[in-house]
């Protein structure tokens, strides 16, 4: 298995994690009476954000711990040099992942016009964003396999 592939196992497996540890988090505080997200909108806002930041520092930090495993696993100092093939990859990888999300965008939003709550969409954003992530992660290792 390359470098890439290891490395892209690792981004959905640490979308999914952050993400449902996230998402358990909240879910929690609802239930316990901390906020209501089925009426405060604003709360959707906050919880957004805070997620973003989240999971951008436990994104690198399971960055730092993935090259850490890797160079002591592997015993290779440096990482592999990206060449044309890696960004036609990315390229079309990001490619399929903006489709999977512009339709979960106007899945959501064709939701909302039949009377789907509001709340809904919001949660449905983040199925969306997470499912074109996942997608994003597979095509790279797709891509990567089939050698294009």
């Amino acid at each position: 298995m390359s470098y890439q592939e290891r490395q892209n196992i690792v981004n959905i497996f640490s979308g999914l994690l952050i993400t449902t540890i996230y998402a358990i988090i909240v879910y929690q505080r609802h239930i316990q009476g901390r906020f209501d997200l089925t009426t405060d909108f604003d709360k959707w806002g906050v919880i957004f954000l805070i997620f973003i930041g989240v999971s951008i520092v436990a994104r690198i930090i399971i960055q730092i711990i993935f090259h850490i495993i890797n160079a002591i696993a592997t015993r290779e100092e440096k990482t592999p040099v990206e060449d044309e093939r890696d960004n036609l990859i990315k390229l079309k990888a990001t490619r399929n992942s903006y489709y999977a999300f512009t339709s979960g965008f106007v899945l959501a939003v064709m939701g909302l016009a039949v009377g789907m709550p509001v709340y809904g969409v919001f949660i449905a954003f983040v199925g969306f964003g997470l499912i074109a992530e996942i997608i994003d992660n597979g095509s790279q290792i797709y891509y990567y396999r089939k050698g294009v």
